[in-house]
């Protein structure tokens, strides 16, 4: 006869692994701004921005998820000698026309930026930088 623990271990295991992560389960495909994107380049007024399937690991990037979820990987703290270590700080965001607002974290306290939509494809964004604003904590 098998073990009743062997069978209740079993069964929970089936039950955990069939919970969604409310990160992973919010839908990373929508209008643009929504999904993952990478490889910044920086330019005068802002940056560029490409569509990615998913952030690396220790690179930087954003997520923009349609339940208005805003992830920003960055620089784990304050120091930026390499190797950088990477952390993935959340907030939130809006969109009005063709401005985001970013209400977020960082390492070191609170971010709150606007950013305009200049121009956008299904794999490439262009964004200028209206405002950036940081607060650190005390």
């Amino acid at each position: 006869m098998k073990n009743p623990f062997t069978l209740l271990l079993i069964a929970i295991l089936l039950i955990v692994s069939c919970v969604e992560d409310p990160q992973l389960s919010a839908s990373d495909t929508g209008p643009i701004p929504i999904g993952s994107w990478s490889n910044i380049s920086y330019n005068e007024n802002g940056l560029t921005l490409e569509k990615v399937n998913e952030l690396q690991e220790n690179t930087y990037g954003y997520r923009f998820l349609s339940n208005g979820t805003f992830i920003h990987r960055t620089n784990s703290g304050w120091c930026g000698t390499p190797p950088i270590v990477t952390s993935d700080f959340e907030g939130s965001w809006t969109k009005n026309g063709n401005v985001i607002s970013i209400q977020g974290t960082f390492w070191g306290g609170e971010t709150v930026a606007e950013w305009e939509i200049t121009s956008s494809d299904n794999n490439v964004l262009t964004i200028e930088v209206l405002k950036s604003e940081y607060e650190m904590e005390e």
